[in-house]
């Protein structure tokens, strides 16, 4: 079959912008619910348990800045701007005890072997319930390790500012959450930042690691991930139900995947992309 990787890539250029300003809203919007619920639950002016459902919302969007960051997406052309990728993505990365030079890192990694050995995304293959009962969180709790941290900044090679910039932020985070306990808010940092944190986190790691490329079994540009078509999937899964468009084409920011995936079906569908509903194998529904 002759190859449309050349024509694939034009639609990309085309729906790449200098600036990828909605990537930049959704972290202030992200940041901006976070805080503002935790404040007004501290005041007594929202329910704790509507700051905590708010707080789950705000911290399993926001690994999406994380993500588009990751790949240069937020500011992809202008050489002089490309700082502003690290500032977002550091800022995105704090509130989910998450580093981003080891997890650009590691994710640069999965993008090349996908599904394939040296894989580091080896915590969601597997099972469904073995993901998420247990690989999943243990991922998350090892996520404030920091010997597992210093590890990482060693294996992935990290530059020397690079295991600074980690280390230090793992430092202030850690003191951060030790001075909340030891200052007698233990419970509002349990109940506006933890538990938030991980079932915020836990479904994206699901809906961003297993669902898009289970059963971890092909390689390949149009088959190691999958499209997954079913009403509301855009809003709900931040677009990533479209993540082989995401592996194809990196560069592109999230919210433009839909417009790729439009664009580029026919030729999805001349190559046998996965394209298929809510669960790997099933049949697509109208979104």
């Amino acid at each position: 079959m002759e190859s449309t990787t050349r024509f694939e890539a034009e639609v990309a250029r085309r729906h790449t912008p200098d600036i990828a300003w909605p990537t930049i809203a959704l972290l202030a919007g992200c940041l901006g619910l976070w805080l503002l619920s935790s404040a007004l639950s501290l005041a007594g002016f929202l329910p704790l348990w509507l700051a905590m459902v708010l707080n789950t919302l705000a911290l399993y969007a926001i690994y999406t800045p994380v993500h588009d960051a990751s790949h240069s997406a937020v500011v992809p052309r202008n050489k002089r701007l490309r700082w502003v990728n690290t500032v977002v993505g550091t800022l995105a990365a704090f509130p989910i005890f998450m580093f981003f030079h080891t997890h650009r890192k590691s994710h640069f990694i999965h993008h090349a072997q996908t599904n394939a050995p040296g894989d580091p995304d080896t915590f969601l293959m597997g099972n469904f319930w073995a993901v998420v009962l247990v690989k999943t969180p243990w991922s998350l709790i090892n996520q404030l390790n920091g010997v597992k941290l210093w590890q990482s900044c060693r294996d992935l090679k990290l530059t020397p500012a690079e295991r600074r910039d980690t280390l230090l932020a793992y430092g202030l985070t850690i003191v951060l959450l030790l001075g909340l306990i030891a200052s007698g808010h233990g419970l509002e940092l349990l109940t506006l930042w933890i538990i938030p944190w991980f079932v915020g986190e836990h479904v994206m790691e699901v809906t961003f690691g297993w669902f898009p490329h289970h059963d971890h079994s092909e390689t390949g540009r149009y088959r190691d991930t999958r499209i997954s078509l079913f009403p509301g999937a855009d809003l709900l899964y931040l677009q990533q139900n479209l993540h082989l468009i995401h592996h194809m084409l990196p560069v592109v920011p999230f919210y433009r995947y839909r417009a790729v995936f439009d664009e580029l079906r026919p030729t999805l569908e001349r190559h046998g992309a996965r394209i298929e509903g809510f669960w790997p194998g099933s049949r697509p529904t109208a979104p």
